[in-house]
């Protein structure tokens, strides 16, 4: 597809020649015969050919200018986009930051070491127990162990429990 509308615009080029072509020569045939003193009537075609071409001209730098006009104005819409995800890249930040801060101290209530709040946010962000061990370069039963360990400090008895004690209040019911 975007072989097809990289095309576009050379396709647009050749149109566009083409039509300045016809438009060229029928004028140069109709000013030649004009000069070799043959009337307007018997120029008919040549003057048809000339208008239709003209017309066309017209209509096709209509669309042009139509279509770079969209353009323009979707430029703004994108940047106007971008600038508003830019606001809320900054605010989310912003929200993950104090909520980090909130985690970070009911681990510290929890007793967590730095491992086992590695594996909590492992956990959190959906990552396998094998996941997590790949990303912290260590087993996959060291990281079970270290989670059964959380389980028991959090008082909870799975993954489903410990992520709803975090995520609980953050949804309102509806």
């Amino acid at each position: 597809m975007s072989d097809a509308i990289e095309q576009i615009p050379y396709r647009r080029t050749l149109f566009a020649v083409f039509v300045l072509f016809v438009l060229g020569t029928s004028t140069a045939e109709i000013i030649a015969e004009f000069a070799a003193g043959e009337t307007l009537g018997s120029m008919g075609d040549d003057l048809f050919r000339l208008a239709f071409g003209a017309a066309v001209l017209a209509m096709f730098l209509y669309e042009y200018l139509a279509q770079r006009k969209a353009l323009g104005e979707l430029r703004g819409q994108l940047n106007k986009a971008r600038g508003q995800l830019a606001r809320l890249d900054t605010g989310s930040r912003k929200l993950a930051s104090q909520y980090r801060a909130v985690m970070q101290k009911q681990f510290d209530v929890w007793q967590l070491t730095e491992s086992e709040q590695d594996v909590v946010i492992g956990m959190l962000k959906g990552l396998s127990f094998r996941e997590i061990a790949e990303l912290r370069d260590t087993r996959e039963k060291t990281v079970r162990q270290q989670a059964s360990s959380v389980y028991r400090k959090a008082g909870v008895n799975s993954r489903n429990e410990l992520a709803a004690w975090f995520f609980e209040d953050l949804l309102e019911p509806p």
